[in-house]
């Protein structure tokens, strides 16, 4: 409770500093749970939990943690499509929620103690309702992988999807035994990993994350998609000549799904000859390569113009992470983007 009290403040104090929702989002689902976790130890204390308290399916704990997992999800859907998750959209999928909430203050629901009441009377509409919220649960937690995002726009990337799915799926499981078990160590462990996905997008939201400039899409309307193209050279012993096609003329370092398997299927040949050609023209291995034409591309730009956005330039360039793109500047340019506009 405490980790969600501390990052939900921070959060919200911060919340302005950025264009999007996001911690707004995140703030309002630290806060969420604290005020869950602070019910559920005042009502311990009384007598208000009493008609749960045994309960197999408990009725307030599936339609809460449906309400939880929606809320939950505001954040990572508004890193992947910036301020889209408003009006209709953000209704639907909440709605699912505010239905289950509306029965759970109008209906009367069976009180369920074994596996054999739940099959007993699993035709009733009060435990079909419960049954119902457990699955939406589990469709929720999926809804980043179906979601079409444009990574121009985005300071999300596949890695941080998948993660971020990962860390849904997590909860979700630990939800699932504790609804069917009713067992008090997996609730404490659902609270642990729930802190610590508190813990781990607020880091990322207030030190990693970069932030797509908010003019980005003016800049990027000239801009033509190479996504799925192929090169069209002529087959070479040598790969090189459309290595260099793809990574000078169509840019795919600046996408940041970009994986030797895609430059690969861009070039047209296997990522073996890939690497090996890479490695004979630069000395460099593929992730070196790509993370070098994007240093490049950020030292030139300061050239140009040193008063320019660090986290802008970051971003412009492929990266989504402050820490990874601070390091390979580093790494190439052996001093910090600071320092090395103090020494133009």
């Amino acid at each position: 409770m405490t980790v969600s009290l501390i990052c939900g403040i921070l959060l919200w104090t911060k919340r302005k500093e950025v264009f999007d929702h996001s911690r707004l989002f995140l703030s309002v689902f630290c806060f969420y749970v604290v005020g869950k976790l602070a019910f559920f130890l005042v009502s311990n204390m009384g007598d208000y939990l009493t008609e749960f308290s045994g309960m197999l399916f408990s009725p307030q704990l599936t339609i809460g943690g449906l309400f939880a997992i929606s809320l939950f999800i505001c954040y990572p859907i508004e890193v992947l499509r910036p301020c889209k998750l408003r009006g209709k959209w953000l209704t639907v999928l909440f709605l699912p929620s505010l239905f289950a909430l509306l029965f759970l203050y109008i209906l009367s629901f069976r009180e369920l103690h074994s596996f054999n009441d739940l099959c007993n009377y699993i035709g009733d509409f009060d435990v079909l309702l419960r049954l119902l919220c457990v699955v939406m649960v589990a469709v929720i937690s999926l809804l980043l992988l179906f979601i079409p995002y444009n990574w121009r726009k985005s300071s999300a990337d596949y890695h941080w999807i998948r993660n971020t799915t990962i860390i849904a799926q997590v909860l979700s499981v630990f939800f699932y035994i504790h609804v069917f078990t009713n067992s008090s160590v997996l609730n404490i462990l659902h609270v642990i990993w729930g802190a610590y996905a508190i813990f781990h997008f607020t880091y990322y939201e207030l030190a990693v994350r970069l932030q797509p400039p908010v003019d980005k899409e003016s800049k990027d309307s000239g801009q033509v998609s190479v996504e799925n193209r192929v090169c069209e050279l002529g087959d070479t012993i040598d790969c090189w000549p459309r290595i260099c096609q793809v990574m000078d003329e169509w840019e795919e370092w600046r996408n940041p799904n970009t994986t030797i398997d895609t430059v690969s299927h861009s070039v047209g040949t296997n990522r073996v000859y890939l690497a090996r050609s890479i490695r004979e023209h630069t000395g460099l291995t593929f992730n070196d390569y790509m993370n070098q034409k994007r240093i490049n591309y950020m030292a030139n730009q300061l050239r140009r113009d040193p008063q320019q956005d660090h986290k802008t330039l970051y971003f412009e360039s492929g990266f989504r992470s402050r820490t990874s793109a601070y390091r390979n500047f580093v790494k190439f340019i052996g001093c910090s983007p600071t320092d090395f506009v103090s020494s133009l």
